[in-house]
């Protein structure tokens, strides 16, 4: 049985007023979900309360993942850094993953509290106080060169992999606000995929793309997917979102309505 990353309980979003009400969704390991339906309805309102952006007017959401770095977020202005390279905004990405935090805080946190108890035992003159001292910054001081060594290996290869799935390795070293933005929108794609998340919320990710681009950014998800994160999506392409998606909801006068899919 798969896991349940996220869970959307008798939802409602809005602002000073309710766009869209009574959503119940649960996703799974592996699946896209995709919702769709005109502007201005509540598709974006939906995500970014999904992404914590907005509070629900009722209801709940769980994110049931990795507190840091467990959630990728693409939102529909990007958020990239304008004046840095691809690869430093990509890099950004890489460095939130949960892997990389994890690997990273571990062995400062050891470090950390031996120099605490050993502070602690240092002012009652405790004669082991010296040794433990030492043996904290024997922990803690390497930890911080591993995490900076660490962070450049991942330039070398998360990155790389990244910038080569959207065909952005020739513009590596570009500012960002050089690029079309069809371009950009490939960064912010390459940036959740270097971070390799276990749920990714996109809003209108595949905007400013043409056809054979957008496949180009959706074979990149779908390793994501393959490997059993989720993604929950905003598509004004209704028929691109069939192509892709596992299940699809549409929003109908204030309300979810689930769309049969007949795959091919």
């Amino acid at each position: 049985m798969t896991n349940t990353l996220l869970k959307l309980n008798q939802l409602v979003v809005g602002y000073s007023t309710p766009l869209v009400s009574d959503i119940n969704i649960q996703v799974h390991e592996g699946e896209i979900i995709a919702i769709v339906g005109p502007s201005g309805i509540g598709k974006t309102t939906i995500i970014r309360t999904i992404g914590g952006l907005i509070r629900p007017i009722d209801g709940s959401v769980e994110v049931l993942v990795e507190p840091r770095g467990g959630l990728g977020y693409v939102p529909q202005k990007l958020g990239l850094v304008r004046h840095a390279s691809v690869e430093h905004n990509i890099t950004l990405g890489a460095i939130s993953s949960s892997h990389t935090i994890q690997q990273a805080s571990r062995f400062r946190s050891i470090g950390l509290c031996i120099l605490i108890v050993s502070l602690g035992i240092w002012f009652f003159k405790n004669p082991f106080a010296p040794p433990l001292f030492f043996l904290g910054c024997m922990l803690y001081i390497p930890s911080i060169i591993a995490t900076i060594v660490y962070t450049n290996q991942l330039k070398k290869t998360v990155v790389k992999q990244a910038m080569e799935d959207v065909g952005l390795t020739e513009k590596r070293l570009e500012p960002v606000r050089r690029l079309s933005g069809g371009q950009q929108r490939r960064v912010a794609t390459a940036r959740t995929l270097a971070q390799s998340p276990s749920l990714i919320v996109a809003d209108e990710f595949l905007s400013e793309l043409d056809q054979a681009n957008a496949m180009i950014v959706l074979n990149a998800m779908r390793k994501l997917t393959d490997a059993g994160s989720s993604m929950i999506m905003v598509e004004h392409n209704i028929e691109r979102a069939r192509s892709v998606a596992d299940r699809i909801w549409t929003i109908k006068d204030g309300s979810l309505v689930q769309e049969v899919i007949e795959h091919a």
